[in-house]
């Protein structure tokens, strides 16, 4: 297995644990993190030579970017809203999202549009955790912000290249993510035990 392969499946690996564990009760974030471990499998696959499709891997990380990463950003600045509690909604969101990733990234040939909506909702995840001071979310939000930065500069780290920066960026952004999950569901476990005693 060679390096893309390998960090692609440490990533697919990171983002289904996140969707099926600590996003159990949001499905914006089991969706959104659903579709990055989609993107992953696919280029692990393609890159270890088992699935040489790299159309359907690009198809795949457009909407991890265009539709994954919003549903994300959406589960962290509205945790309580429809979107992030409620799956025909988050569903809905995802399906104009794609509907939308299509529309203007293929057919209308603007190629940054889901690096663009990537962006704004990663800008916006680490905005409003720095505001709140949510410091697990900080860091998540920092993560994949670093990691789209790096990959749109073609930043190569030693024998990293910007593939792979991105790839581990992104992992650790999710796995980040997941601690701030956990310990939001803890405070409010805690919180909830504090008001009734």
């Amino acid at each position: 297995m060679n390096q893309q392969a390998l960090w692609d499946g440490v990533l697919a690996l990171v983002a289904l644990w996140v969707a099926w564990g600590p996003g159990r009760g949001m499905p914006a974030l089991r969706l959104g993190a659903s579709l990055v471990a989609a993107a992953a499998v696919l280029g692990t696959l393609r890159f270890s030579g088992l699935l040489p499709l790299p159309s359907l891997h690009q198809a795949l990380s457009m909407f991890g970017a265009g539709v994954g990463l919003p549903l994300l950003g959406v589960a962290m600045v509205w945790p309580q809203g429809g979107v992030a509690r409620q799956a025909r909604y988050a569903w809905c969101f995802g399906i104009v999202a794609a509907v939308l990733c299509v529309l203007i990234a293929v057919l209308a040939e603007l190629k940054l549009w889901p690096s663009a909506t990537a962006l704004l909702a990663v800008s916006a995840m680490l905005l409003w955790s720095l505001v709140r001071k949510h410091w697990w979310g900080v860091a998540a939000a920092a993560s994949l912000l670093v990691a789209l930065l790096c990959f749109a500069a073609k930043l190569a780290l030693g024998p990293l290249a910007p593939g792979d920066v991105l790839h581990i960026g992104l992992a650790l952004g999710l796995w980040l993510y997941a601690v701030w999950v956990r310990t939001l569901t803890a405070a409010g476990a805690r919180q909830y035990i504090t008001q009734s005693t």
